[in-house]
């Protein structure tokens, strides 16, 4: 799979760098993997950041983004909180 630099992910989702690197920081993208000590990401990255962008397009902020992302997913039981 091809790997991007952060210029080239950054131009691609029309964003800045500094916006890749908060996005990792906050856990909305996985931390890019480092050649030489240089990001790079694979193509799955923009798929994620379209995701992004279309959820702030339709007014979910940030958080809300979050959320969705660690929510579990449909069906699964809720974790037992040890009380019987």
């Amino acid at each position: 799979m091809p790997e991007l630099t952060i210029t080239a992910v950054a131009r691609d989702a029309g964003v800045r760098p500094s916006t890749l690197r908060y996005y990792e920081r906050i856990g909305l993208l996985p931390s890019a993997r480092r050649v030489a000590g240089r990001r790079r990401y694979d193509v799955c990255a923009l798929k994620r950041l379209e995701l992004i962008a279309y959820a702030k397009r339709a007014g979910f902020s940030l958080a809300q983004i979050q959320a969705f992302r660690i929510a579990p997913p449909a069906g699964s039981r809720p974790a037992s909180s040890g009380a019987t």
